[in-house]
């Protein structure tokens, strides 16, 4: 498996040609709190990527301390082909939500 990232509050790691994909994109890397493009990922899945939860447990709580994406490394290549595609379509789907918004 291919570790494409460890997302984790305020220091995540992400690999540099996945975060330059991000990058390129324009969105909001901290839409939910300060776990950088947390709120995507989604859309990393349907792209391909497996998610890992970290979480610290104390008895009957937890805390959450991380999550790993990972791709299976013969998958690898067909992630970062498919990963723009996905994202783009998340970007003209916003668009068009704000022109309907202005129009009405």
């Amino acid at each position: 498996m291919k570790k494409l990232a460890f997302i984790t509050v305020d220091d995540s790691d992400y690999e540099d040609r996945f975060w330059n994909i991000l990058v390129e994109t324009g969105l909001d890397p901290e839409e939910f709190e300060a776990l950088e493009y947390f709120s995507y990922l989604p859309f990393f899945v349907l792209a391909g990527a497996s998610v890992e939860t970290h979480l610290h447990i104390h008895g009957d709580h937890f805390h959450f301390q991380g999550v790993t994406l990972s791709v299976p490394d013969e998958l690898e290549e067909a992630f970062y082909e498919v990963l723009p595609q996905i994202l783009q379509q998340l970007i003209d789907g916003e668009t068009e939500d704000g022109e309907e918004e202005e129009e009405a």
